[in-house]
């Protein structure tokens, strides 16, 4: 459980530096005389949790569209749980990462080595 929480603490972390070149600008003052639009960007938040996984994504929008996003699902497992995501921005190389984590097989081999040492 809390390995859960570290990678949804993480996978937040990971959209909120995605967004960190985004700010907020409605107490900016901007002269908009010279008939120029003032820069804008806008960031969409996606968050839906299920009974065995979640997913958390983001979209960042700037003067020019879209700027980029980053997403990451996770998912319980009878054996494990798995973790995957995209890192991407408009225009530039995208990174995708997936992390398949077998904690059955490791417990029962955790439970093995501590009942040989209880032995000994």
């Amino acid at each position: 459980m809390r390995t859960a929480l570290l990678l949804l603490a993480l996978g937040v972390g990971l959209v909120m530096v995605t967004a960190a070149p985004t700010t907020a600008d409605h107490k900016a003052l901007v002269a908009e005389s010279e008939g120029t639009p003032a820069d804008r960007s806008s960031v969409d938040v996606d968050l839906k949790l299920g009974l065995n996984g979640f997913r958390l994504g983001a979209r960042v929008f700037g003067n020019q569209g879209y700027a980029g996003g980053a997403w990451l699902n996770g998912e319980t497992r009878p054996e494990g749980f798995s973790v995957d995501g995209r890192v991407e921005r408009e225009g530039r190389k995208s990174w995708n990462f997936k992390l398949n984590a077998d904690i059955d097989a490791a417990l029962r081999r955790a439970a093995g080595w501590w009942g040989a040492l209880r032995e000994q």
